[in-house]
């Protein structure tokens, strides 16, 4: 009984305290969702043909580049890149009598993800066709 209760449950709590790698990764990918309104969902389901560059930039925000085609129509861009980063430094230590067990362990993980969204109007302001490319590396 006093193995268990000196020994073991220690053990467990340091091992139940530690939080991985992967799930501080998506927490910071919620994190990062939330804060933009320029994913992949919002362009699927809200941008559409026929739509005025005011409702445009009330969806996605202003542009990052704009510029005309050759018949002086207006090209938007969007254009966003994010790169996380995490590392995880975690140890332990744990004595049984004399015997001694040690744990150390160091992960880190980079990704990167690119959104670009090509928006081209007609000659009265309205969405006449749109593309965009998705990279996640």
């Amino acid at each position: 009984m006093h193995f268990i209760k000196y020994t073991l449950l220690p053990t467990f709590l340091l091992i139940a305290g530690c939080h991985s790698t992967s799930q501080q990764i998506q927490d910071v990918q919620a994190t990062q969702n939330t804060d933009s309104r320029l994913t992949l969902g919002t362009i699927e389901s809200q941008l559409h043909k026929g739509m005025s560059n005011a409702s445009v930039v009330e969806i996605f925000g202003p542009p990052n580049i704009v510029t005309t085609d050759d018949q002086h129509r207006e090209v938007w861009v969007y254009d966003r890149i994010s790169t996380i980063r995490a590392h995880t430094n975690s140890g332990g230590w744990a004595t049984i009598v004399i015997l001694g067990l040690g744990n150390k362990a160091n992960t880190s993980s980079t990704s990167q993800r690119t959104l670009t969204l090509i928006v081209k109007f007609d000659s009265n302001q309205t969405v006449r066709d749109y593309s965009y490319r998705y990279s996640n590396f």
